[in-house]
């Protein structure tokens, strides 16, 4: 990470929050990938705050301070298991630690490793099923749809369910935008590639013949279609 990042850091913390505990830069800025568009992620432990998500402009950067006190860090890092979304859990894992003001940073972020090795929670089969069931109805509306941009809406559900039932059926980490696609290359690069390509053919050309028999032959892999016999409970 360069310096400019670390001081650009310490000094919003002392301009914003100088009663916070414990600090992390998190993000792009720590893992080298910044672009024009990066923003700097700070995870900020201050008791004296209300937790929240809050953005600045500070010295020409974006800020991103997702602001926490001791106890509802633990609350989302067990959220994020649950909902198997790690954002939080990541930044604390490998981010660089530039305040700690009572000594407790080093042991929460050992937590956070430790959580993120572990993965989330794995889906069990009442989970499975919902999404089959989930997917039956999309790629049922996307096979029949005549209509491009509905099936371009009804797609981009349709792609995300089975990816989330792919990675979280298997005890992996989801994630959002580019952490999604990110993941599931992650975990198999080239039904990741299939997924890719298959839809490019789609786009390409307005058939959708190997794009629906790639969704079929992978959700075999969990059951297969689900519609007969499902039962969602509210």
């Amino acid at each position: 990470m360069r310096d400019s990042i670390r001081r650009i850091a310490q000094q919003f913390i002392v301009s914003h929050y100088p009663e916070s505990d414990i600090v992390w830069v998190g993000g792009s800025a720590v893992s080298g990938n910044l672009t024009t568009e990066s923003d700097i992620d700070l995870i900020i432990i201050d008791e004296t705050e209300t937790p929240r998500l809050e953005c600045y402009h500070f010295l020409g950067w974006k800020i991103e301070a997702f602001i926490y006190t001791a106890l509802s860090l633990e609350f989302e890092f067990q959220t994020a298991r649950y909902r198997g979304m790690p954002t939080i859990i990541k930044m604390c894992a490998e981010g660089l630690l530039i305040k700690d003001k009572q000594g407790n940073g080093k042991g929460l972020q050992k937590e956070a490793k430790n959580l993120y090795k572990q993965g989330p929670q794995r889906w069990d089969q009442d989970k499975i099923n919902e999404a089959r069931y989930e997917i039956t109805d999309f790629l049922s509306d996307f096979r029949s749809s005549e209509d491009f941009a509905e099936s371009l809406f009804i797609l981009n559900k349709l792609v995300n369910t089975l990816t989330e039932l792919i990675l979280r059926a298997n005890g992996n980490w989801l994630g959002e935008g580019k952490w999604m696609v990110r993941s599931l290359k992650s975990f198999d690069k080239d039904m990741c590639n299939q997924l890719v390509e298959s839809t490019k053919t789609y786009m390409n050309t307005n058939d959708k013949t190997e794009l629906i028999s790639f969704i079929q032959s992978t959700l075999e892999q969990y059951g297969g279609e689900l519609f007969v016999g499902y039962k969602g409970f509210f």
